[in-house]
């Protein structure tokens, strides 16, 4: 049974949105890329990395050495995104576009910081009517640039260098070849591109008239995570030689635990940057914990944070975090509601938040806990945190 948005009104009444046949021609790629350039945030980018969110357009058909990128964005902590434009109906869009979108990515590659600063020049040029460079052009979008203008070149330059960035296939249907032709990305183990196929599936608000349109964006499928390659090279005495490459992938359960994201690295790169003290500190206990069974590190924009997966009840519980300025952070009131979501008790927490405030020096009135990691005594906090780990591990599980 095919399900579709419905238009309800307050009386209950109503009526289903019917989707646009892919047959109809109610719009072509032209349509499509200029409403992702003037309305970024349709792009779930989200879903894939944090890290590329929110998005600023830099560019439409963009010229590289093999072909015309449809739309470019870049996010305000200097992570681009490439997009390539394909509609159900034409023959373009079967599985030769990944190939092509992988090509640009690799043109892109190849690409620095002056280049990308042209590209964003000639965008404002055309679409504000002010030339602006790209580093000008974020902030006018996102405001300051967190680390500054210095460190956001750095990091637009390194993810050109080592190909850090997003590619999407977005389009009005995907087709099933095109999401079997993602291993092609395999081509280019070099490259740290991932890539999406995103579907925006269009709805007529109303019927008798051709407009306004629903847009309704969903991530059909993403290339799969690679752990490492693995290359060997065979030489032959005639002088000729042979090159395989094997790539090794995380199995699912390790995917969300132990693999290191953009978003992750992101964080790593910006605590370096605002506290280079801290980065050693904060990288070891970190690595303390990714390893373990049960623990999920979760990282954000300006912090990561350590969870633990709470038996039998799908909730994790947040034991603590690191923010971009390296400062340790224990929040025992969140921890509470968590635990009580999950169906045990809150007193649980008391314990663990007794000996952290010691730990961390942290006053009587305080409700949450703060404190630079480079102060902190380690070896106490980590035993306190395992103290509490193996608390909710013997606890008495919640009632079915």
């Amino acid at each position: 049974m095919l399900s579709y948005p419905y238009l309800v009104q307050r009386d209950a009444s109503g009526e289903t949105l019917q989707p646009i046949e892919h047959r109809e021609r109610a719009y072509d790629e032209s349509w499509l890329q200029e409403l992702l350039r003037r309305h970024p945030d349709i792009l779930p980018v989200a879903e894939v990395e944090p890290i590329f969110y929110p998005l600023v357009p830099i560019g439409r058909e963009v010229p590289t050495e093999t072909g015309a990128i449809d739309n470019l964005f870049i996010s305000h902590r200097g992570y681009l995104v490439l997009v390539e434009t394909k509609l159900w109906r034409n023959p373009e869009a079967k599985r030769e576009v990944v190939a092509q979108a992988i090509d640009y990515a690799r043109a892109v590659s190849k690409w620095n910081y002056s280049r990308l600063d042209q590209v964003a020049r000639a965008y404002t040029r055309t679409y504000e009517d002010l030339e602006m460079g790209l580093a000008e052009w974020v902030e006018k979008q996102c405001g300051p640039i967190e680390g500054g203008r210095f460190f956001f070149e750095e990091t637009v330059a390194k993810n050109l260098r080592l190909g850090r960035f997003l590619t999407l296939i977005v389009g009005d249907r995907i087709r099933q070849s095109v999401v079997e032709m993602l291993s092609y990305v395999n081509k280019y183990p070099h490259l740290a591109t991932d890539v999406g196929l995103v579907e925006l599936q269009c709805y007529r608000w109303k019927q008798e008239e051709k407009w306004p349109l629903l847009v309704v964006p969903s991530i059909v499928a993403r290339t799969e995570v690679v752990e490492r390659s693995i290359i060997q090279v065979t030489l032959r005495q005639s002088g000729d030689y042979q090159v395989d490459v094997q790539q090794e992938r995380a199995d699912e359960e390790d995917r969300g635990r132990r693999r290191v994201t953009l978003t992750e690295e992101a964080f790593w790169e910006l605590l370096k940057e605002q506290a280079p003290e801290a980065y050693e500190i904060a990288r070891r206990l970190i690595e303390g914990y990714r390893e373990r069974d049960g623990i999920t590190i979760g990282p954000m924009e300006s912090s990561v944070v350590v969870r633990l997966d709470i038996q039998g009840a799908g909730q994790r519980a947040s034991l603590f975090f690191i923010d971009k300025n390296g400062t340790l952070r224990v929040w025992p009131g969140t921890i509470r509601s968590q635990l009580a979501l999950a169906g045990f008790q809150r007193a649980l927490v008391d314990p663990y938040e007794a000996r952290t405030r010691d730990i961390l020096n942290m006053g009587k009135a305080r409700k949450e806990f703060a404190h630079s990691i480079v102060k902190v005594d380690l070896d106490a906090f980590t035993a306190a945190v395992d103290a509490f780990i193996e608390q909710v591990r013997l606890a008495e599980p919640p009632d079915e």
